[in-house]
């Protein structure tokens, strides 16, 4: 069984049916294949539920912890750690918009000066940033903290939500914040940024907190993907780990349970850039062809196509037969 989870694939997207490109494995993978309630819209927490980590709905999901444990594994992430991305942060009218992604984010020589300028100023408050890659950021906390956050994707490119983070913890968190913002302001960093007219390091923004999760039920026998988190999730349970550049669906991995983290839609989404969501659909489409020829073959039992959109897709050697479904991808995207 092969799990492919897919946001960004149906959506939203600023763009009418007829721009969208020719996909037509993925057309009949959604028409033919049975559809499952998932209640899911989001793909951390999906991928955490496919590998045994069961998520209160009431804290946020772990998700730095493990991230931490797969891009940096010299780093000890059995603490409490939170994402702490890199963000900029402008004013418009009485509110703060939020930034982030490859047009704002530093390179590493920046990054690490703003790190050590962190860790130096806030060296006695029990915390430690650390930036494994230039473009994502983990902060320590020698205690746990009470906070419920929202994911960098959920606010990027809005305002900034008065009402996060909440918890017992918020109020001092957001005075914290503000600290950083004041003292990111007159780093040497972004004078330079500001002389070469690109955006400041406003500050961070932070997620994602918790300790590693326990663990129950059976994990998958390989995960595949490049999010930090797969390789985070991989080496949590002791099973292989590919990046998608290095998987081929034709490739023979050990056990019989699989699971994709296919985002490349999803980012592209991020970045607003339609012309890349579509070079990715093509890819996938590609991907999904070769699976539909093993399943008819019989080399594979089954895919499930999740989009986070709360539904996923199971396609299997009997229901690829159902040729008379003809509603595909056009049908099911989610539009602005």
């Amino acid at each position: 069984m092969l799990t492919l989870i897919s946001p960004g694939l149906l959506g939203p997207i600023p763009a009418a049916p007829e721009a969208l490109p020719k996909v037509p494995a993925i057309d009949r993978l959604l028409a033919r294949a049975d559809r499952i309630p998932t209640g899911g819209h989001d793909a951390m927490t999906t991928l955490l539920r496919h590998c045994g980590v069961s998520c209160d709905p009431e804290r946020d999901a772990p998700t730095a912890s493990i991230s931490l444990l797969g891009e940096a594994p010299d780093v000890r992430s059995d603490g409490y750690w939170m994402h702490a991305d890199p963000v900029h942060l402008r004013p418009d009218r009485d509110r703060l918009l939020l930034f982030a992604g490859a047009g704002i984010a530093p390179d590493r020589a920046e990054a690490d000066a703003l790190v050590a300028l962190f860790n130096s100023h806030f060296a006695d408050e029990g915390m430690r940033l650390t930036a494994p890659h230039p473009h994502r950021w983990y902060l320590g906390s020698d205690r746990a903290l009470d906070l419920r956050t929202e994911p960098l994707e959920r606010v990027v490119g809005g305002p900034v939500p008065l009402d996060v983070p909440s918890g017992g913890d918020a109020r001092r968190w957001r005075g914290l914040m503000n600290e950083v913002q004041m003292l990111f302001y007159d780093s040497e960093v972004n004078r330079l940024r500001e002389q070469s007219r690109r955006p400041a390091i406003s500050g961070i923004w932070t997620w994602g907190g918790g300790l590693l999760p326990e663990r129950s039920g059976a994990p998958p026998d390989a995960v595949i993907g490049d999010d930090p988190l797969t390789a985070g999730l991989a080496r949590w349970c002791g099973v292989m780990h590919r990046s998608l550049e290095g998987w081929s669906p034709q490739e023979s991995l050990p056990g019989r349970r699989h699971l994709v983290l296919w985002d490349r839609p999803f980012a592209a989404l991020l970045e607003r850039d339609l012309a890349s969501w579509s070079t990715a659909l093509l890819v996938l489409n590609a991907t999904i062809a070769v699976l539909e020829a093993q399943i008819k073959g019989g080399a594979l039992d089954e895919v499930i196509l999740d989009p986070c959109e709360g539904i996923a897709y199971r396609l299997t050697r009997s229901s690829a037969r159902r040729f008379w479904r003809r509603d595909g991808l056009v049908e099911s995207l989610v539009q602005r």
